[in-house]
């Protein structure tokens, strides 16, 4: 590098592809941004079938960081876009209220260096209905409505919020969970209530869930037919929960049937497996503070441990660190 060279001289600006939709939102959606991957181009007849009768005018929130008001109308066209079936535009309805409450901090998670995508998680009895996916590869490539959910959730967050790549979603690297982190809970192959329950709602809810997540990291256990050494094992594999780095963090795990179903079979609760989480994850790390000298819990709460049962056959769990700038937040699907 030449002297007196910055780094930032290498920063090279995003070439990014966009999409006129000004025939149907008007002049200020005349350069629609996309996510880079093809889209499908609505026309009048295809978003008033995706609003389903809801008022074109209707305000769902206002989004961070320029504030701008998501419609009814502006959230069916992204999910058009997105190819989103029309069974799932209440998920992504309720995904957008719960991005926009104070808790999820938006305006933080849309601007931060970090890289953060959002999480949608989905839970309750009118997921089958709705083509939600909750098996095997349920966040990999297949699963329609599970990527269109969060790739038209994606293009709201861009396009209405303003996060731009490269202008005011300024991610250092970014990361395929930004295009889409979909996932539904496989009640059906879960051993224990819906996960929705404990976190206020009734039983024949469906419930979406927003989280602030960055990363990924599978944890692996093939073999242990036992509740304790497979908990030890899945824990000590957690590790990655101390780079959140703050008190009052939560974290998200993704357990797969074959695991929750050997957990229960030792006579464990979800709230009992949250528990056991919650302290492992802090006897792993035993950091303190250097200015205030006190413990380092990642998660506060035994509650701050997610637990979502989602996944095909296989010992391969997984755990999702959550940003400690955001709190999951759950909205009802009405």
């Amino acid at each position: 590098m030449a002297a007196g060279a910055s780094y930032q001289s290498f920063d090279i600006p995003l070439e990014l592809e966009t999409v006129d939709l000004s025939g149907i939102l008007g002049d200020s959606y005349r350069n629609v941004v996309t996510d880079g991957l093809p889209v499908v181009r609505p026309g009048r007849a295809e978003v008033d079938s995706m609003l389903g009768g809801r008022g074109r005018d209707t305000i769902v929130a206002a989004l961070p960081p320029v504030m701008g008001e998501c419609t009814h109308e502006r959230l069916a066209a992204f999910a058009v876009l997105a190819g989103c079936p029309v069974s799932c535009f209440p998920v992504l309805v309720a995904a957008v209220q719960a991005v926009a409450r104070d808790e999820f901090n938006l305006l933080a998670v849309q601007t931060t260096t970090g890289n953060v995508a959002v999480v949608v998680l989905v839970s309750g009895p009118r997921t089958p209905a709705m083509g939600l996916h909750a098996g095997s590869n349920g966040l990999g490539p297949g699963p329609r409505a599970n990527v269109t959910i969060g790739r038209a959730l994606r293009l709201a967050l861009m396009n209405v919020g303003g996060a731009v790549p490269g202008l005011l979603d300024v991610s250092c690297l970014g990361w395929p969970g930004k295009l889409s982190f979909c996932a539904a809970e496989h009640t059906a192959a879960s051993p224990w209530p819906p996960c929705h329950l404990e976190r206020g709602f009734r039983a024949d809810a469906t419930v979406v869930t927003v989280a602030a997540a960055y990363g990924f990291i599978e944890t692996a256990d093939a073999v242990s037919t036992k509740a304790e050494p497979l908990l030890s094992n899945l824990s000590e594999m957690m590790a990655a929960a101390r780079v959140s780095g703050s008190r009052g963090s939560q974290v998200l795990v993704l357990l797969t049937p074959q695991h929750a179903h050997t957990l229960a079979q030792g006579g464990l609760a979800r709230r009992e497996v949250q528990a056991y989480l919650h302290e492992r994850i802090f006897a792993l790390d035993r950091r303190v503070d250097a200015a205030t000298g006190k413990a380092v819990r990642v998660t506060s709460t035994p509650e701050d441990v997610l637990l979502v049962v989602t996944g095909g056959n296989g010992g391969k769990s997984a755990f999702v660190p959550l940003w400690s700038s955001s709190r999951a937040v759950s909205v009802a699907v009405s």
